[in-house]
């Protein structure tokens, strides 16, 4: 028995491996990977018995998994598509609302995939997403067997234009399908509602008639052009194409004795590079304020064109994101280089005369940025361990632009989706603007909507009251159905006040729109965090300072003493286990004469240790030594944060506390 079909998101699923599990849970057949027209073809094992989970795979270097998953419910059938309304199918007939567990689920008796339940499944959806069929004019599509190619019309258009997330909880699932519609100013009609919820239930609560959802009307122009997951897939072979031209040939001024230059848009030379960018001119490229370049110091918009070490750079997993008010598209994509690092980004797209996409960045004049942000907060000196928490929330970054020494930032207003009004501002020290409380700098621009603590814990003070009052937590803590009912395409208002305008007028605003919502509590206890290894941290406990001494659980540095994160002899500093995304960051936090610094470097997620440069932020950061890269004699480290992302833009970090608690 052969099955067959197209795996796809809109765009293939390329890359990505089908499985499929019989009835007794073994893996009966595989698939070669998926190429770019998205169709596959497994041959089952002799005696593979029905029902079939299909289970399309994808995996990244950073440790993050892509799954889409389909079913085939008796030997009859030899077609089933792989995509992400086929995977809300097999989230409603999980009896957890888990795709991934499903097959499980079935070999134990937990779960049934029999012709009538499915049928009543597909229903269902069709039910539930209505107004997004009749619109794409696919209501009679079947999502599970009907033939389709990945050319971004038809029911492959209907694909690109939604976002289906599932994301596990326990006995159920939540589940929200969001349309990629509007500018970054607006946020996108969405759908929300838990994997075992009666259909009844789901069209009330979501306002689903046969044109509408929520009160919005859906017509064909709520959904994405059509081809344009053709056009995002040509513009990732465009990319790569220009960084497969040697270095020499693609920037002027490089020789073969250079690793890297400095460069302005006018020194990208290869044809094939220019090519990438609107009317094939780099310097019409800006993104947050940044122009092609490389600077002395490493700065600028695709820095890497400069670098030898990028030859190779391979871009792929074009996805269709948003398209903002100016009718630029939003891309998300995937680099790996030579080394077999793996990044996960987005960049701005402009349509051409020709029909072809090219990078014009957001045309933004400063830097900004929001995405939902998860951390375990670990306390390991003092015997503070049982204090370790989790927190989850959203952090709006500016980074602190400095100009003859000066800031350039006043302070930048933000506005949730909420309407809330959160406040950012420069530091000396710090690397991005942060909140202050009671008129200090908390170091810190991650506001925290709810914290639970790791054992669980309910009888202690909350982390809010028991963690150092710097931090920023929200008044009134929320739920964990408030997080999952938070929209994850939320249009988030930046106003930006420059040095010296203390009025109620910013000097410039921007928007930007998160790529998914913060997870809750619950489903963040689900992710695996990579650690520090146990010697290195032993090494910190054996080096802090004592209870009753100043810089209590801090770790005081020496003149020029160089922060490597690594066990003894240049070992590894970090361990990854399975299902774990690599950190591809490390930033370290202190203080040095009454003043807060943060240090970071990134690095490929191959990597298992590093040395973290001391870096001054302004002309008044005294915290290096000679301006780095050494650490002025008592510079004190209060934490360690290991970094990771994900492909939806969710950000990980594994906190190393190194303070006592009040």
């Amino acid at each position: 028995m052969v099955l067959t079909g197209v795996a796809a998101t809109g765009a293939a699923f390329t890359g990505g491996v089908v499985s499929v599990l019989d009835s007794k849970g073994a893996v009966v057949g595989t698939s070669a990977p998926v190429d770019g027209s998205g169709i596959y073809s497994v041959t089952l094992a002799e005696g593979a018995t029905p029902a079939f989970v299909l289970v399309a795979t994808r995996l990244s270097s950073t440790g993050d998994a892509e799954t889409l998953v389909s079913v085939v419910e008796s030997a009859d059938v030899t077609t089933a598509n792989v995509t992400p309304i086929t995977t809300l199918i097999a989230s409603r007939l999980s009896s957890s609302g888990d795709p991934t567990k499903l097959a499980e689920e079935l070999a134990s008796g937990t779960a049934q995939i029999t012709p009538e339940k499915v049928a009543a499944t597909v229903q269902d959806v069709k039910t539930i997403m209505a107004p997004l069929l009749a619109a794409s004019g696919t209501g009679d599509f079947d999502p599970l067997r009907d033939a389709f190619a990945t050319d971004g019309t038809g029911h492959d258009q209907l694909l690109d234009s939604i976002r289906v997330t599932i994301v596990p909880s326990g006995s159920s699932a939540n589940i929200e399908i969001a349309l990629k519609s509007g500018g970054d100013d607006q946020s996108p009609p969405t759908i929300f509602f838990i994997s075992d919820q009666s259909l009844a239930s789901i069209t009330a609560d979501n306002q689903i008639t046969p044109t509408a959802i929520g009160g919005t009307t859906i017509d064909g122009g709520s959904l994405t052009e059509e081809g344009l997951s053709v056009r995002i897939a040509a513009l990732m072979q465009r990319l790569t194409a220009c960084y497969g031209v040697p270095f020499e040939q693609r920037i002027a001024g490089a020789t073969a004795s250079s690793d890297a230059v400095v460069g302005t848009a006018h020194d990208v030379i290869a044809a094939e590079c220019r090519g990438v960018f609107v009317d094939d001119d780099p310097s019409l490229y800006k993104h947050n304020g940044a122009v092609v370049q490389r600077t002395s110091n490493n700065q600028g918009a695709f820095t890497s064109l400069f670098r030898r070490g990028a030859d190779g750079v391979v871009f792929s997993q074009g996805s269709y994101e948003f398209t903002r008010g100016n009718g630029d598209h939003v891309v998300g994509y995937k680099t790996r280089d030579a080394q077999g690092g793996e990044t996960f980004g987005a960049f701005v797209a402009r349509k051409s005369a020709d029909g072809s996409l090219r990078l014009v960045g957001n045309q933004y004049a400063y830097p900004g940025h929001v995405v939902a942000y998860h951390q375990r907060r670990n306390f390991v000196t003092l015997g503070q361990e049982s204090f370790s928490y989790f927190s989850t929330g959203y952090t709006p970054q500016v980074a602190n632009l400095v100009a003859g020494g000066n800031f350039v930032f006043d302070r930048v207003e933000v506005t949730t989706p909420k309407g809330v009004l959160l406040v950012l501002y420069p530091d000396a020290g710090q690397s991005q603007l942060a909140f202050r409380r009671n008129g200090s700098s908390t170091g810190s621009n991650f506001a925290r909507l709810r914290a639970e603590y790791v054992d669980g814990s309910t009888t202690r003070a909350h982390p809010s009251v028991a963690d150092t009052p710097t931090l920023v937590f929200a008044p009134v803590q929320w739920t964990d159905e408030e997080l999952v009912r938070s929209i994850s395409a939320g249009s988030w208002k930046f106003d930006y006040f420059l040095a010296g305008n203390t009025g109620a007028s910013p000097d410039a605003t921007q928007y930007y729109r998160t790529r998914s919502r913060a997870l809750s509590i619950g489903e963040l206890r689900a992710k695996g965090f990579a650690e520090l290894l146990p010697q290195l941290v032993a090494d910190v406990q054996a080096a802090v300072q004592p209870a009753g001494q100043p810089f209590a659980g801090q770790l005081l540095l020496e003149a020029d003493e160089r922060a490597t994160i690594a066990t003894d002899n240049g070992g590894p500093g970090w361990s990854v286990l399975a299902g774990q995304m690599p950190p591809t960051s490390i930033t370290l936090y202190g203080s040095y004469a009454g003043s807060r610094f943060n240090d970071g470097i990134g690095f490929s997620s191959t990597a298992r240790s590093i040395t973290v440069p001391c870096s001054p932020q302004s002309a008044g950061d005294m915290h290096c030594f000679n301006a780095g890269p050494g650490y002025a004699a008592g510079a004190a480290l209060t934490g360690l944060q290991l970094w990771s992302a994900d492909s939806t833009g969710r950000e990980y970090a594994n906190f190393y506390a190194m303070y006592q608690l009040p």
